[in-house]
Order: structure tokens, then C-alpha cells, then sequence
């Protein structure tokens, strides 16, 4: 297949705001490596964190060296690199965004998203790591997934965040068969649990947000889903009290006690972390994915006489083809995820969209559907 433009389009961030549509060089496929035309990129929370702040953390971009962001992609390969055997011009594949050492200890465990020297695109620890919101882009052939020709490029760049949902699920290895899962949040990670843990076979799923819209659209998405409107925290209670306070009184009539076996928490909101520690049964877990403050109030003392297990997820390992085969096998539903799709001339009206939010926005994609 041969792409007769020398154009590559790309989101160049600058610093807060600044974000520039670009033409950046082609680069030549390396040893081991495929050239892939972009064809869809979903836009991450990270990604308008760093469109927003121009920093995540105490990870600051230099305007003298910026970032192309974006990294929840799907492409056609335009052309291999030396020693690449299991792909050919014209595999239409899911990029893995993370490129790790491979010889680490945490990569030799299989934990690869834990490794040290992890450059993972769209991001600036060890970067700044050039993402994927371009027109074409290099990556070794190991992290690029075929599709099978059911899937679409939409569906391919869900892969990604769903990968984290499965990730995240297999960790807390209490989602089986007849559980009871609550999730705080209903953005596309929060669904996307939602799906997951269904699909490992739990019986009931509460879903929690403050967004009256995003419970609506969850059951459309997921007809069997519960949906539970959280109030907004007073100023007079402090974290821990409105947790509690929340749990005990205002959920009693819907939620049974000692009943919901894990809780995803999928904000990083303070708020939401402490009423994760209330809501789950003697001898859960805890899932914290979502990334918020970096410190927050924990009920320790519930946490150990409870014998709660809390735990982190940081990305995925292993797991894209299996997020792959189970939206290609219909066990994930991805209609209606994506609320909003722009061509790559249009990305800075797409981020702008989500700067302003709204009812009705899930999530936005960029690029040559």
C-alpha cells in the first residue's frame, strides 16, 4: 500500500494551552519496527490534563521541547521495517503506547508497565515521549495488535482504555460469577469496568457519578447497570464525615450492606476515595485507577479491622489482545462510547469541546474513520 502525500499533520503542545497543528517529519520504519497512518485517536483525560496545565504532576513541558500528544490509537501499516515478519503492509492495528525495556526484573515478572525505564507516548516522564495524534508514526512491531477485519478504527482506538478497565479487573481477582461491583464514575474508564467486570460474569453493578447525563447514557449502554446520583460534598463536613455520613444514611435504601465485593474508583476525586473505603463489604478491594490529587485522606483504621485490601492499577500489562478479541467478540459494547469525532485539522475545536465539557460528551476521537 503506498500513501502518496509527504503530509504529516500533528497536535504539537507548546504549554498550557498552546496547542499547534504541525507538519512533522515522516520517519523510515527501524529494524524491528512498522510505519503505521494513524487513522483514529481518542483523547485522553492525561491528554487535556497536559492541554490544560501543560503538566501532569511535577512533570512540567518545556516549550523548547514539545509534545505531540495522544495515545489511544488504531492504524493501517504503510511500510516494515528490516526483520519484521509477523506484520505486513496493509495490517490494520492497535498501537500499544508504552515502550519498555523488556530486561528489567519488573519486565522479566511480565509486570512491564512497572518497568523504570517505560517511555510511554503522550507523556513526560523520560520524555517528553512523542504521542500518536499525527498522521503517521513509527513503533516496534511487538506493541502493533492486528485487528480483525470485523473491528473499526473507532473500535481499535477504544482497545486502549478498555485495556486499562481489564487491567484493572484482573487485579482485584474478587470479580467473578455472581459478584457485586460498585464504580465511582461514569466516564469512559468507568464503563468500560462496567462492561468488563459484566462480562466476567458479575451479577450486579452499581455506578456512581455526580453527572446526571453520563448515569443516563450508562443505561443505554448497559441496560442491566444501577446508577446512583452522588451529591456534592458540603463544606461543612469534612471528607471522611460525608463519606460515611453518605453511606450510612443516604444509601441505606439502595444498597444493601456488606454486599458489594469491589469498588473501582475511576476519579482520583478525594471525596470519592473515601467513600470507596465505606461502600465495600468486610474483606474487599479497592481498586483506585483514577489519578487526582496525590494525597488524600484514608480511613485506616477502617481499612485494617475491615481487612480491605486497596489497591493501585497503573495502565496494563498483557492484556490488548485480550481487550481486542472481546470487542470482537461482542462482549464489550463500544456503540455510543464515542460521542464526538473530528478530522485532524479539526483537533483543536475537538479539545476545546471537552475544555467546556457537557451533557452529552463521552468520548471524542480524531482522525480518518
Amino acid at each position: 500500500m503506498t500513501i502518496d502525500t509527504p503530509s504529516n499533520l500533528s497536535a504539537v503542545l507548546y504549554g498550557p494551552g498552546i496547542l499547534c497543528m504541525e507538519q512533522t517529519p515522516i520517519d523510515e520504519p527501524k529494524e524491528n519496527e512498522v510505519q503505521i497512518n494513524v487513522r483514529a485517536t481518542g483523547i485522553c483525560g492525561s491528554d487535556l490534563h497536559y492541554y490544560h496545565q501543560g503538566r501532569i504532576g511535577t512533570h512540567v513541558l518545556d516549550s523548547a521541547k514539545p509534545m505531540i500528544l495522544g495515545h489511544e490509537s488504531a492504524g493501517i501499516i504503510t511500510k516494515v521495517g528490516s526483520n519484521v515478519d509477523t506484520l505486513a503492509i496493509g495490517d490494520r492495528v492497535v498501537i500499544e503506547p508504552g515502550k519498555a525495556c523488556l530486561n528489567c526484573n519488573r519486565c522479566n515478572e511480565g509486570r512491564y508497565n512497572l518497568c523504570l525505564t517505560m517511555e510511554f507516548s503522550s507523556s513526560l516522564l523520560r520524555g517528553p515521549n512523542q504521542g500518536l495524534l499525527r498522521e503517521f508514526v513509527c513503533f516496534p512491531a511487538y506493541l502493533c495488535h492486528r485487528m480483525p477485519d470485523s473491528m473499526t478504527y473507532e473500535q481499535g482506538a477504544l482497545v486502549e482504555p478498555l485495556a486499562v478497565a481489564v487491567h484493572s479487573v484482573g487485579r482485584t481477582r474478587t470479580v467473578k460469577k455472581g459478584s457485586c461491583v460498585a464504580i465511582i464514575g461514569a466516564g469512559p474508564i468507568g464503563l468500560l469496568v462496567a462492561a468488563t467486570v459484566y462480562a466476567q460474569g458479575a451479577s450486579k453493578c452499581i455506578l456512581f457519578d455526580i453527572n446526571e447525563s453520563r448515569l443516563d447514557f450508562s443505561k443505554t449502554y448497559l441496560p442491566r447497570i444501577e446508577t446512583v446520583m452522588l451529591p456534592k460534598k458540603s463544606c461543612e463536613s469534612s471528607i471522611l464525615e460525608w463519606a460515611q455520613d453518605h453511606v450510612q444514611n443516604t444509601l441505606i435504601g439502595c444498597i444493601e450492606p456488606e454486599t458489594i465485593d469491589a469498588v473501582f474508583e475511576c476519579t482520583g476525586v478525594e471525596t470519592s476515595v473515601g467513600l470507596s473505603m465505606y461502600l465495600v463489604r468486610r474483606g474487599g478491594v479497592v481498586m483506585l485507577i483514577g489519578l487526582g490529587s496525590s494525597q488524600c485522606l484514608m480511613p485506616i483504621d477502617l481499612i485494617s479491622t475491615r481487612e480491605i485490601d486497596v489497591l493501585g492499577n497503573f495502565r496494563y500489562s498483557n492484556v490488548h489482545r485480550q481487550a481486542i478479541t472481546m470487542i470482537s467478540e461482542n462482549k464489550i459494547p463500544t456503540d455510543g462510547l464515542v460521542s464526538h469525532k473530528f478530522s485532524l485539522d479539526q483537533t483543536l475545536s475537538a479539545f476545546e469541546l471537552l475544555k467546556k465539557g457537557g451533557e452529552n460528551v463521552i468520548k471524542v476521537q480524531i482522525g480518518d474513520f
